[in-house]
C-alpha cells in the first residue's frame, strides 16, 4: 500500500488567458489524431493510404474473434474472450476538462471508458481482476484541477491518466507529493512534459516541429523556411525548437513570424500569410489553434502560396476542407503519432472495439484514440507487475521503460533520455501525412526526434514498423 496520502496548497493563479489555453489545448491535441488505415496501394514512402475520415466495424461478435491468433502490441490475440470478474477492482484516475466553454472533451473521457470496458469483456483485466476507470472533471480552474488529484489520491487510484488539464498547475504538485504516476494523456504544459512523475506518449508540439524541421530540410531540400505560431510560450518553445533544428540542418534562412494567439478568422490571418509569402520561401510551419487551420490554409490558397504548408493534425479534420474547399487542403503535410501500416492489428481493433463498447456519440477518429492508448498501455504494464501490484512498483516498471511496446504507437522510452529537456515525453516520434484528393497518404514512416535532437540525422528516418 502507498503511505497516507500528501495534500498539498497550490496558489490558485490564473497561468493562461482563456483564449490562449484553449490554443495550446488545441495544438497538441492536433498532434495526436488518428486516422483510419484503408487497404490499398499509394504513393507515400510507406505505401499506405489513410482515409481522411475514421471509419468504424459494426458491433458484433466478440473484438478479439476478428484478431485471433494475431499479433498485438500485447502479445498474441486470444481465440475467444476472456472476462474479469474475481476481486476488487483495480482503480486508475483520470483528470479530464470538460462542461466548461473554455474547451470541454468529453471524447478523451469516452475514449477511456471504452478501452475498460474492452479490457475487461475480452482481455481478462488484470489476472481477472477488472479495471475501475474513477474520472474527475476539471473546468479551467486551478482549485478544481488540485481538488482532482487530491480527490485521486484518496481514492486509491493507482495511477492517474490524463485527457487534458490545461489548468495543471494544480494537478501535477499534488501527484508529485503523493509519488502517483501520471501516465498518458495529451500534455499542455510544461510541467506536464518535465514532471519527474509524468510519462507521456505523445511528442506534443515539440514533437510536430521537429518533425516539420527534418522534413522540410533533408526531405525536400529547403533552403528558406517561415515559422509561424500563436505568440504563447509553450507554443513559442515548441516553435524555437523547429527553428534550431531547421538552422542546424542548414537551411539557409528561417524567417519567424509570431501571431496573436487569439487570431481565427480569415481576414485577420491574411496580413500574416501574406507576410510569410513575402520573401518566397520552400516551406511554411503554422502552429497555433485548430481555429487558425481554416484560414491558414484558406489564405495560403487565396494567395496563391507555392510554398509547402507543414501543419498540426488537427488541421486534416474533413470539417475543415468541407468548409474551405478541398482545392486549400490538397498537398498540405500534417503530423500524426500513430501507425499507419494497413495491417496493423492494434490500428484495426481499435477501430472495432469503439464501435462495440464506446459512447454511440463518440467518433473513432478522434482524440479519443490517446485516452484509448493509455489505458492500454497502462492495462500492459499491470499486466507484467500482476494483480496485487502498487503504485510505487508501478511507477519504478514505467520509470525503467526501454523500447516498451505502445499500443498503435510508437515503441516508449521513459528513462528521460528522449528529450533531456522534456522528460516526460516517452514517445516524441511522428509520421507525417500528405492530403492528396480524398486522402492523407504517409509521406514518412516514423520520424525520430529524439536522434535529431542528437544530431543522428542519418539515424532520424525509422520504418513504419520500427
Amino acid at each position: 500500500m502507498r503511505p497516507a496520502q500528501k495534500l498539498l496548497r497550490v496558489r490558485a493563479r490564473a497561468t493562461v488567458t482563456a483564449i490562449a489555453a484553449v490554443t495550446i489545448t488545441s495544438i497538441t491535441v492536433a498532434c495526436v489524431e488518428r486516422v483510419e488505415v484503408v487497404q490499398g496501394g499509394g504513393t507515400g514512402d510507406t505505401g499506405a493510404r489513410v482515409a481522411v475520415q475514421g471509419g468504424s466495424n459494426a458491433a458484433g461478435d466478440a473484438v478479439v474473434m476478428a484478431f485471433a491468433g494475431r499479433r498485438a502490441s500485447f502479445g498474441e490475440v486470444p481465440a475467444a474472450p476472456v472476462t474479469a470478474q474475481s476481486g476488487e477492482p483495480i482503480r486508475i484516475g483520470m483528470i479530464n476538462q470538460e462542461n466548461t466553454p473554455i474547451g470541454s472533451f468529453p471524447e478523451l473521457r469516452l475514449g477511456a471508458e471504452a478501452a475498460v470496458r474492452f479490457i475487461n469483456e475480452e482481455l481478462g483485466g488484470v489476472a481477472g481482476r477488472p479495471l475501475e476507470l474513477v474520472p474527475c472533471i476539471t473546468t479551467f480552474s486551478v482549485e478544481k484541477s488540485q481538488a482532482c488529484a487530491q480527490e485521486l489520491v484518496q481514492k486509491d487510484v493507482i495511477a492517474v491518466t490524463g485527457g487534458i488539464d490545461i489548468t495543471s498547475s494544480g494537478s501535477i504538485p499534488v501527484l508529485e507529493q503523493n509519488e502517483m504516476p501520471y501516465i498518458g494523456g495529451i500534455p499542455i504544459n510544461f510541467n506536464e512534459m518535465q514532471s519527474p512523475i509524468s510519462f507521456q506518449f505523445s511528442g506534443g508540439a515539440p514533437g510536430a516541429f521537429i518533425a516539420f524541421a527534418w522534413h522540410a530540410a533533408v526531405d525536400r531540400g529547403a533552403k528558406r523556411v517561415v515559422v509561424t505560431y500563436g505568440d504563447y510560450p509553450p507554443i513559442k518553445a515548441a516553435a524555437k525548437m523547429g527553428i534550431d533544428t531547421l538552422k542546424r540542418l542548414g537551411v539557409d534562412e528561417v524567417i519567424e513570424v509570431p501571431f496573436p494567439v487569439t487570431t481565427s478568422a480569415a481576414n485577420d490571418f491574411l496580413p500574416i500569410m501574406a507576410k510569410a509569402a513575402e520573401s518566397k520561401p520552400d516551406a511554411i510551419f503554422v502552429g497555433g489553434a485548430d481555429t487558425t487551420c481554416g484560414p491558414a490554409m484558406s489564405t495560403a490558397h487565396q494567395l496563391g502560396v507555392r510554398a509547402k504548408l507543414y501543419l498540426v493534425g488537427a488541421c486534416a479534420a474533413p470539417s475543415i476542407a468541407e468548409q474551405i474547399g478541398a482545392d486549400a487542403v490538397e498537398g498540405r503535410i500534417f503530423n500524426i503519432e500513430n501507425a499507419t501500416d494497413p495491417d496493423d492489428v492494434d490500428n484495426q481493433m481499435y477501430f472495432a472495439a469503439v464501435a462495440k463498447y464506446g459512447d454511440p456519440q463518440l467518433p473513432a477518429a478522434s482524440a479519443a484514440t490517446i485516452s484509448f492508448r493509455n489505458v492500454m498501455n497502462i492495462w500492459m504494464l499491470l499486466r507484467e507487475l500482476g494483480p496485487d501490484a502498487t503504485t510505487a512498483e508501478l511507477l519504478q516498471l514505467i520509470r525503467q521503460a526501454k523500447d516498451r511496446p505502445s499500443f498503435a504507437g510508437h515503441p516508449y522510452t521513459c528513462d528521460g533520455t528522449p528529450v533531456p529537456e522534456l522528460p516526460a515525453l516517452c514517445a516524441p516520434q511522428e509520421i507525417l501525412v500528405e492530403r492528396r484528393g480524398d486522402t492523407v497518404e504517409p509521406v514518412t514512416g516514423w520520424v525520430d526526434v529524439p536522434a535529431i535532437l542528437r544530431g543522428e540525422y542519418d539515424a532520424a528516418r525509422q520504418s513504419e514498423g520500427s
